[in-house]
């Protein structure tokens, strides 16, 4: 392990650590998963940039219905490729010490597919099919679910904003611990 630590200096591991919400151990086995995600001979310069799906193929995302999602929320410049800084973002998000306000802002990201800043019934339709990947469900039975979910959610009738789907993690407990995975 002297040998990645190697990679970073005193002053950029300090960084990371400030700037995320991994320790020191867990920022030098993030960099240990980079190299072996996308080959030591590449990883070395820590600037490099990578396909999206290369990091897709990491256990925690490989069968992950929003893996492309999630690795296109990540992607700083959303051009279908991934840094290290990126690649640390993610699994700062995703570990435990991360607090229930950030990870939500992140999933609501991820399940505003069009980008509109709110959860409309196109973002939800998305949000579904994902879900039930080969067991398509019935228009109607898609419409009569998304209604639904609007109907409970959003209070003002224009969307889930942001605070509304924030406002809705907390009532589900169970969030926090699944939107997760360890470095």
């Amino acid at each position: 392990m002297g040998n990645n630590k190697s990679v970073f200096t005193e002053e950029e591991l300090q960084d990371y650590e400030e700037l995320t919400y991994l320790t020191r151990k867990e920022i030098i086995l993030a960099w240990k998963r980079w190299e072996d995600l996308v080959g030591r001979s590449g990883a070395v310069n820590k600037s490099a940039r990578f396909p999206e799906d290369i990091i897709q193929e990491m256990p925690e995302l490989k069968y992950n219905p929003f893996r492309t999602r999630i690795t296109y929320v990540f992607s700083s410049a959303r051009d279908g490729l991934i840094g290290f800084d990126d690649f640390l973002d993610l699994l700062s998000v995703m570990s435990d010490k991360a607090p229930l306000q950030l990870k939500a802002f992140y999933a609501f990201h991820i399940f505003d597919y069009n980008g509109d800043h709110m959860l409309d019934d196109e973002d939800l339709e998305y949000v579904i099919d994902s879900l039930t990947g080969q067991e398509k469900l019935l228009p109607e039975e898609k419409k009569q679910l998304v209604d639904k979910l609007l109907k409970e959610v959003d209070l003002d009738g224009g969307g889930i904003s942001q605070e509304e789907f924030k406002h809705l993690l907390t009532k589900c407990p169970d969030f926090i611990h699944s939107f997760r995975f360890s470095v």
